[in-house]
């Protein structure tokens, strides 16, 4: 006789087994805040900014002066920091600038990375604060306390400034620089579906709808990219235009007897191989009606040090475009070359030396998270949408 009991119960305990799985995999998503999609990387004027310092982070002083040197006195720049010790040191180090800096003290360790902390989304509508969207948590923050603070400058922040910002976390982990947003689009790097997929996600469908659910923008993901954070290979010009890094650009620029360049690990890297990750960047950007123009780079062999020269911050005055572009010492045929690509583009171009931080993995864009823009004042499609 077929025993159809004990059958059923071991086909329920499995599903829900199963079931349970699936549940880890997929926590129940709460009722969110309303909020607008990301702020895009290209937009209106600059009208406040977040950075960081902590002690011990003095390299990130020189490209900090340059940045707050050239913002006008109606920019405000968040400083977040651990205490006032901290505060005295970067005052020493900056000097005076005619741009507001508003102190925040978090009493916590931090690192000075304030772009991968979280990603601004507008408002929902007309005076209301803005949303900061958090990773689910930092890499590495159970060993690095400065990373476990790092995870939570986001709330730091809308506590500090509950009229002009709120937060909440992702049930994704992300880090900041893994996304750029334009137009409709969020370009979103390998980075992410790796860190996320069998863990926060079941499939990568699962992947994009979290996504766009969380960014209010159609995400793409970068299968075949560097493996780097997207502002370093990559950068919206508006009006539907995409610069995208060559390294076959950078090679025959590069300048191999400046001393800085032995900081390269194993040397720098033009294989064929990174030139494809490069290309494909290209290929998926042209494929999405971009318009792509190339510019030089030069990539390390550790897929962490780079001479970009799309690590930038776009900035309106006065109706003109402008972009702030990490240059570096030694380099300067790399750098003349990316200045004209830029002007080309119709931008101003106001260089600034990041010789002292981009041993570390990153340049300008990685310090400087932009908050609010004015109005976006110039057209992001062809049609002006």
């Amino acid at each position: 006789m077929i025993r159809r009991g004990p059958i059923l119960v071991g086909v329920a305990v499995g599903l829900i087994a199963a079931m349970g799985v699936i549940g880890h995999l997929q926590p129940m998503r709460p009722a969110k805040p309303p909020s607008g999609p990301m702020l895009p990387d290209y937009g209106g004027a600059i009208r406040s900014a977040v950075i960081q310092y902590a002690h011990g982070s003095d390299f990130v002083l020189p490209v900090y002066q340059q940045f707050l040197a050239q913002q006008s006195a109606d920019v405000v720049i968040y400083l977040l920091c651990p205490g006032q010790p901290d505060l005295e040191e970067f005052q020493h180090g900056i000097g005076s600038v005619p741009c507001k800096v508003h102190p925040i003290f978090t009493a916590h360790p931090m690192t000075a990375w304030s772009r991968d902390r979280w990603v601004a989304l507008l408002p929902e509508a007309p005076n209301r604060p803005y949303m900061l969207l958090a990773p689910q948590g930092e890499l590495q923050q159970e060993i690095w306390p400065q990373r476990a603070g790092d995870s939570h400058i986001a709330d730091d922040l809308s506590r500090a400034l509950p009229r002009l910002l709120t937060s909440r976390r992702s049930s994704l982990y992300f880090d900041g620089g893994d996304f750029l947003a334009d137009g409709e689009w969020v370009f979103a790097t390998p980075a992410v579906l790796h860190r996320n997929l069998q863990h926060t996600v079941v499939t990568r469908d699962d992947l994009l709808a979290a996504l766009a659910d969380d960014l209010h923008r159609k995400p793409i993901l970068m299968d075949d990219a560097p493996d780097h954070h997207a502002g370093m290979f990559m950068m919206s010009a508006g009006n539907h235009r995409m610069l995208v890094a060559d390294p076959s650009l950078g090679e025959p620029l590069f300048n191999s007897a400046d001393p800085a360049a032995a900081a390269f690990p194993s040397g720098p890297d033009f294989s064929a191989a990174t030139q494809r990750r490069f290309d494909s960047v290209a290929l998926l950007a042209g494929k999405l009606g971009y318009t792509v123009t190339r510019i030089p780079v030069v990539p390390a062999r550790d897929e962490k040090m780079y001479l970009t020269y799309v690590n930038v911050i776009l900035d309106v005055r006065a109706g003109q475009p402008v972009v702030y572009m990490p240059t570096f010492a030694g380099q300067e045929k790399l750098s003349a070359a990316a200045t004209a690509v830029w002007q080309s583009l119709g931008y101003e171009v106001r260089p600034i030396d990041c010789s002292t931080v981009w041993q570390k993995g990153g340049t300008l864009h990685c310090l400087v998270n932009i908050v609010e823009r004015a109005e976006i004042s110039l057209p992001m499609q062809p049609n002006g949408g």
